[in-house]
């Protein structure tokens, strides 16, 4: 399958990258943020308190779907990052600068992580992305590579959410599709169509720290290759590949 390398009418809505992890240290989400807001300074000028930050940390420890929730974010143009006491993560919203910006963003925030010695057993990180094939193209499951069937009824256009699991090399891609979606971004833009989540993850090597800045390039070349997968040949030329 042939790639392009960019698309004239990008649908992607954010980027993510995401680090879960354990630490000797019971303050992380205390510490990380003024860590962070000095080594990036300039560049994160807002610091927010996210809902879960009101709740105890002892129901943020003992319940799983709490453990890795963010409760400060540091907000910058175009990105911004979240900080929880076992999870912190990147993101770019639209428009995307692309993945040799924003991995460059990821590794000089790694690298500062590892400097600060409080992630001191890393679990897993993951790369997700989040688009939405915009309405005009075909508000069905035809604008993209997916068939779905009930009895002897093929799902196309009807309220449809999807949510499955993929192994490859190592990584797991969690893949979601939802007909028909919405979105709004914080600057109030909306958008309308399919949204396509596609979520690849990775359990870290013994060497995390030597090993990531490889492994983050797998989880993209996997994670786009899934993506362009996943579109319809009608779909891929409405969105104006570039080659």
């Amino acid at each position: 399958m042939i790639i392009p390398t960019s698309l004239g009418k990008e649908p992607l809505l954010e980027a993510i990258c995401e680090f879960r992890f354990s630490s000797k240290t019971k303050s992380v989400v205390d510490l990380l943020p003024g860590i962070l807001y000095q080594e990036f300074r300039g560049k994160y000028k807002n610091i927010y308190t996210l809902p879960a930050k009101n709740l105890p940390l002892q129901v943020l420890e003992e319940n799983s779907s709490l453990r890795y929730t963010p409760t400060i974010r540091l907000e910058g143009e175009p990105y911004s990052i979240q900080i929880g006491e076992h999870v912190i993560s990147l993101s770019c919203r639209k428009p995307y600068t692309g993945w040799g910006k924003f991995k460059l963003e990821i590794e000089s925030l790694v690298a500062k992580l590892g400097e600060t010695g409080l992630i001191t057993n890393p679990e897993r990180y993951s790369l997700k992305y989040i688009d939405i094939i915009p309405e005009e193209v075909r508000t069905s499951l035809d604008s993209l590579n997916v068939e779905v069937r009930l009895g002897g009824h093929n799902v196309t256009k009807e309220s449809f959410r999807l949510r499955t699991e993929k192994e490859e090399e190592g990584y797991i891609h969690i893949i979601q599709v939802g007909l028909p979606a919405t979105a709004e971004l914080p600057n109030g833009a909306k958008f309308q169509g399919i949204s396509l989540e596609i979520d690849t993850i990775r359990k870290p090597a013994s060497d995390f720290w030597n090993d990531f800045s490889a492994s983050i390039d797998k989880a993209h070349e996997l994670n786009k290759n899934l993506f362009f997968s996943l579109l319809s040949d009608e779909t891929m030329k409405t969105l104006e590949p570039k080659w």
